[in-house]
């Protein structure tokens, strides 16, 4: 369940934060977490799409370059960064989220998850799922946060709703 008694920075949320995702996108990404977790590792990867939210695809970090994953962290080399920066611009796509696992319930962002962010743009995107993804997709359970012009900001139900939205495309 989502805990909406933490602390929230209450920047503003800007209408180009929609994240509008198709139901294979979603289960590819979800897979490929979990898959990579393996019960004991975080894994991350990122979404990338249009400036209107519309995402196109998913990108793992493991398949761009070693991502160091422990049981608490992972790190991304510059050299892998450069490797997905290089492919968004040939495909004249951006970043649009980054989604990562957590070991148990907590689907905060740490100091560490808010300091080392592919992107800091206003609008981005950052997706926690508890217990390694073991769950699957269920968003009464997953951290859904956004860069506002004074910090993270995380959803709750309501705010979710107008800016998270599952569909084919």
């Amino acid at each position: 369940m989502f805990d909406d008694s933490r602390p929230r920075v209450s920047g503003a949320i800007f209408p180009s934060s929609r994240l509008i995702v198709s139901l294979d996108v979603l289960s590819r990404t979800v897979t490929g977490l979990r898959e990579r977790s393996a019960g004991w590792r975080e894994s991350a990867c990122v979404w990338s799409g249009t400036r209107d939210g519309r995402v196109s695809d998913v990108v793992f970090h493991h398949e761009l370059g070693d991502d160091c994953a422990t049981a608490l962290s992972l790190e991304l080399p510059e050299d892998a960064k450069f490797a997905l920066y290089k492919r968004l611009a040939a495909r004249r796509e951006m970043l649009v989220a980054m989604l990562h696992t957590h070991p148990e319930s907590w689907v905060g962002l740490s100091w560490v998850d808010q300091r080392n962010q592919l992107c800091s743009r206003i609008g981005f995107w950052s997706i926690v799922l508890p217990f390694y993804g073991r769950k699957g997709w269920q968003e009464d359970e997953i951290g859904f946060h956004i860069r506002c012009d004074v910090g993270w900001r995380q959803l709750g139900r309501e705010e979710l709703r107008d800016q998270f939205l599952v569909g084919e495309e």
